[in-house]
């Protein structure tokens, strides 16, 4: 039998998944992820689409057609059938503009791909942060679910031969049905948790290897210094570098495009002929000056959200890396003063019950120990799932 144990217990070991191999799966099987890989995939085509010239134009015509005899050619010389090739030219320094808008497009897909990566990361982090808490919690609680039971069992014996109030009883029967209210709530949660998990990692997951030690927060200027990793701040670089390719482009645009146009006439009674005609249109009424100054002014707005992101990262990196401070000062706390002080006095309540002591002080000393350990646990919770948040701010994976 203890064979048998050991080998489930590997086995158990064995399957379980951290949260990098979790990360690492979600990132190769989630759609969302596919739906944008092919996105990026499709700008190659666009980039090289950008280098070709506009199609020809290929046309065909009948000239001086007479109302008596249409079948006539050969009535006169201005009679001729000619076949038209017109194909416009970019002026040069356009395609390379093209390339390089079309270029600074495909970044931005990059940069919305690496960032929708981080944020499945950040969800998978935060998603196994909350189960671990919520298991933890159902530890707790099926804890004093067990020493609530003995206790009242234990004071219901003293009672039944000496003369105790029921009052004290009955106000422990009352937590304990409360705290099964909270673990059946948990296990609820538990549940839902463990479906989003499934959904955000696209496979069921039975064991998760986390140990969630506490170590000491790093310094600000660590996260600080990464702030131009973050993917979404890149991308409002790339959407910058796309509206001023847009700028390049538009002015570009105030020089026309040259043409050609190539032309061969056939004559029934006449000798054949060709025509060559080069043209261009002409930028009369300022057009695109127009649509230049406001591709320009397009561009510096993009360079201002820029900055703007910028900063704002950096004050949500600062909220962040608060919050995580205050969550660790606060776990220490809990764990180094408050709940060893609060055992302490459990220990003798609970040595009081054993001797047949009133069973109210004890159950109101355990309803205080119970709320500050679960509050230890979510003060944890909290300071890991802060952190998943300061590795997406900073752009970590």
């Amino acid at each position: 039998m203890r064979i048998i144990l050991l080998i489930l217990v590997s086995m158990t070991i064995i399957h379980a998944e951290n949260i990098q191999q979790l990360i690492r799966k979600g990132i190769e099987s989630h759609p969302s992820l596919h739906s944008i890989e092919k996105r990026l995939s499709s700008m190659d085509e666009k980039i090289s689409l950008s280098q070709n010239f506009d199609n020809p134009d290929l046309s065909f015509s009948i000239n001086d057609m007479q109302f008596e005899n249409f079948s006539r050619r050969d009535l006169e010389p201005m009679q001729y059938q000619s076949i038209n090739f017109k194909q416009k030219f970019p002026w040069f320094g356009k395609l390379d503009a093209r390339k390089k808008y079309t270029q600074a497009q495909k970044n931005v897909i990059f940069n919305s791909y690496t960032a929708a990566k981080i944020k499945l990361a950040e969800e998978i982090r935060m998603t196994v942060y909350t189960i671990k808490e919520i298991e933890e919690r159902i530890r707790i609680v099926n804890q004093y679910i067990e020493v609530t039971k003995q206790n009242i069992d234990l004071y219901n014996s003293y009672a039944s031969t000496q003369s105790k109030s029921h009052t004290s009883s009955m106000n422990a029967s009352l937590l304990l049905t409360k705290v099964q209210i909270k673990a059946a709530n948990y296990k609820s949660l538990l549940e839902s948790q463990k479906a989003k998990l499934k959904y955000l990692v696209q496979h069921k997951v039975h064991t998760i290897s986390s140990s969630m030690k506490m170590t000491k927060p790093k310094q600000l200027h660590y996260y600080l210094s990464k702030l131009d990793n973050n993917p979404i701040y890149q991308m409002t670089l790339s959407q910058k570098d796309v509206a001023w390719a847009n700028r390049d482009i538009q002015n570009l645009d105030k020089t026309p495009d040259p043409y050609v146009k190539l032309g061969y006439f056939n004559r029934a009674e006449f000798n054949d002929y060709a025509s060559i005609t080069i043209g261009a249109s002409i930028p009369l009424y300022g057009s695109e000056e127009l649509k230049t100054e406001a591709a320009h002014k397009e561009a510096l707005a993009a360079a201002s959200a820029s900055l703007d992101y910028k900063s704002s990262l950096q004050s949500d990196i600062e909220t962040m890396y608060a919050k995580l401070i205050e969550a660790y000062t606060i776990y220490n706390i809990l764990k180094k003063e408050t709940l060893p002080q609060l055992e302490h006095m459990f220990e003798l309540t609970q040595a009081s019950i054993q001797q047949g002591g009133d069973l109210f002080a004890y159950t109101n000393l355990l309803e205080q120990k119970l709320d500050l350990e679960e509050e230890s646990v979510s003060i944890k919770a909290e300071y890991f799932r802060t952190q998943a948040r300061l590795k997406s701010l900073t752009g970590e994976l």
